[in-house]
C-alpha cells in the first residue's frame, strides 16, 4: 500500500522524476512499443518524463500496459494528449499476474500490430 500511495501522490503533484538513462538515437525509430504498469488509471509519472523528453512527431506509439484488473484506463488518451503529432494506437492491456503465461496472446497482439 505504501508504494500505491506514493504513486498517487506523484500523479497528484504531476511529478516528472528524472530518468537514469536516455535513448541517444530516438530519431532512428519509427515505432515505439511503450510498456508500463497502469498506476491510478494512467501511466506512471516516469513514463510522462520519457514522453516529454523526445519528439515523437511522425512516430507510431503502441501502448502495452500491465494492470491488476483496471485495464488500460485513461493511459492511451493521456499518451495521445502528450504526443499529439504521433500515431498512438489503442494499446493492449495484460493482467500482470498472467504475463508469465501469456506468450501466445502477446505474440498474436504483436502480429496484429505488424511487428511479427
Amino acid at each position: 500500500m505504501e508504494l500505491i500511495n506514493i504513486a498517487k501522490e506523484e500523479l497528484n503533484r504531476n511529478d516528472r522524476p528524472e530518468l537514469k538513462g536516455n535513448v541517444s538515437n530516438m530519431q532512428d525509430y519509427d515505432t515505439v512499443i511503450l510498456a508500463y504498469p497502469n498506476w491510478w488509471n494512467t501511466c506512471p509519472t516516469a513514463v510522462f518524463t520519457f514522453l516529454e523528453s523526445y519528439d515523437f512527431a511522425g512516430k507510431t506509439i503502441i501502448p502495452f500496459c500491465t494492470n491488476e484488473g483496471s485495464g488500460i484506463g485513461n493511459s492511451v488518451a493521456d499518451i495521445r494528449k502528450e504526443c499529439r503529432n504521433a500515431e498512438v494506437r489503442d494499446g493492449f492491456a495484460m493482467i500482470g499476474g498472467q504475463v508469465k503465461n501469456s506468450e501466445t496472446k502477446i505474440r498474436q497482439w504483436l502480429g496484429q500490430q505488424g511487428l511479427l
